[in-house]
């Protein structure tokens, strides 16, 4: 069985999140004593990244989950038939964790799931995790911001309990952390990603990078230029540019016509990205145009458009395909709308998956489950591929890895 715990203020939301029995977490008093490890424990030495405890199972497991409703910032009595917009996202991530527990529920697996309200204006994350009431946790799943993915991410590593980040790409400043996972492909494995693609099929192409003097597009071009799975292309030459001021004379003498053209749009503004694909466009029928853009620009509405960016094809990798239909979409899509009526957002579908793969691997592998964390047999909507993040080759943290590569050409989208 189930049993969902969140913040006292929920219950004036049980007209929007169905039947689940609610009831006030107790709250913990302050606990300054650390567990750094646990001592004479037989360990099992995986790729000589961390000993962890041998993995034990249980006939029940702890799973926190934090996610941001802001349940005390409004009367949620004058908000019964509507909810606001700030709301929503913290709000979908919670319903996608709700179908993964009747699915789970259905499958006979028994859980208790705690949900956090981390925008508590009176039960911080900051007096949580301070206090015992994560120390029976088995599991926490935060979708949160970078500042609360740090305190979770270290108070994960010196318990030892597994955190799942499961909406936020960032590293949260980790160096050496076994028990932290990054389910968010980070924006280095997105750059790789799209430098894998671009050498695999248009090694021959004349390819210009497109970048701005700014700190992330910086990383970026660093991220392509020092690939350790891939050499640059023969015909590779890199321009930084200034905001949308795009010189397409300078461009044009840039290129070998003899060869198609590939431009990386290296700008993280998916606003910035359209005013220079406006800019590129000439260039698109004399030169086979190809653009390969930052992931950012999921962002940007209107590439599915034919008369947006003609004989133009447009490029960029993603952790999520909503448009893809597959059974196990149309699954969340129907208990969303039996639920809460309307289309869920893609947070609900990575509330649901971060909640349903990690409970089936502790029901399989008990805990922890760090020894099979790269097992993606329990996927339900994306195929996984938990890798260990090294850095100079020290590990560093756990990250997943799939991405699909989506193109529009003449607003038609396609993705492998």
């Amino acid at each position: 069985m189930y049993r969902f715990k969140i913040p006292l203020l929920a219950l004036s939301l049980l007209p929007f999140i169905g039947n689940a029995q609610i009831t006030l977490p107790t709250e913990g008093e302050n606990n300054d004593n650390t567990v750094v490890g646990q001592n004479n424990v037989e360990r099992d030495d995986w790729c000589k990244y961390y000993n962890y405890p041998v993995a034990q199972k249980k006939p029940k497991y702890n799973i926190a989950v934090f996610t941001p409703m802001f349940l005390d910032s409004i009367n949620l009595a004058n908000h019964l038939t509507r909810i606001p917009k700030f709301m929503r996202p913290g709000l979908d991530f919670y319903q996608g964790v709700e179908i993964a527990a009747d699915t789970l529920r259905k499958k006979g697996y028994y859980f208790d799931i705690h949900v956090f309200d981390s925008r508590a204006k009176f039960n911080s994350i900051e007096k949580i995790v301070a206090s015992k009431q994560l120390d029976t946790m088995d599991l926490i799943i935060g979708n949160a911001d970078v500042n609360d993915l740090k305190s979770l991410a270290e108070y994960a590593r010196i318990k030892e309990i597994n955190f799942i980040s499961a909406v936020s790409p960032s590293a949260a400043d980790q160096e050496f952390n076994p028990y932290f996972t990054i389910l968010q492909p980070t924006l280095q494995t997105h750059v790789q990603e799209l430098h894998r693609v671009l050498n695999k099929k248009y090694l021959e192409d004349n390819v210009l990078y497109l970048y701005l003097d700014k700190k992330s597009e910086l990383n970026a071009l660093s991220y392509f230029e020092n690939d350790d799975f891939y050499p640059l292309p023969g015909r590779f030459q890199k321009i930084e540019i200034d905001g949308a001021d795009l010189d397409l004379e300078k461009i044009t003498g840039l290129i070998d016509t003899n060869y198609n053209t590939t431009i990386v749009l290296g700008v993280l503004s998916p606003k910035l990205a359209v005013e220079l694909l406006k800019k590129l466009q000439p260039l698109a029928k004399q030169t086979h145009l190809k653009v390969f853009g930052m992931p950012t620009m999921e962002m940007i509405s209107g590439l599915n458009k034919a008369e947006l960016f003609p004989d133009m094809k447009i490029f960029y990798s993603a952790a999520f395909v909503p448009e893809n239909l597959s059974p196990a979409t149309k699954f969340i899509l129907t208990q969303y709308e039996e639920k809460m009526g309307g289309t869920p957002t893609d947070l609900v579908y990575k509330g649901f998956e971060s909640v349903y793969f990690f409970a089936n691997m502790m029901q399989r592998h008990g805990v922890p489950f760090n020894k099979y964390i790269g097992d993606n047999r329990f996927g339900f909507l994306t195929p996984f591929k938990i890798m260990p993040v090294k850095e100079k080759g020290v590990f560093q943290f756990y990250e997943n890895k799939f991405l699909y590569i989506l193109s529009f050409e003449n607003g038609i989208m396609t993705y492998e």
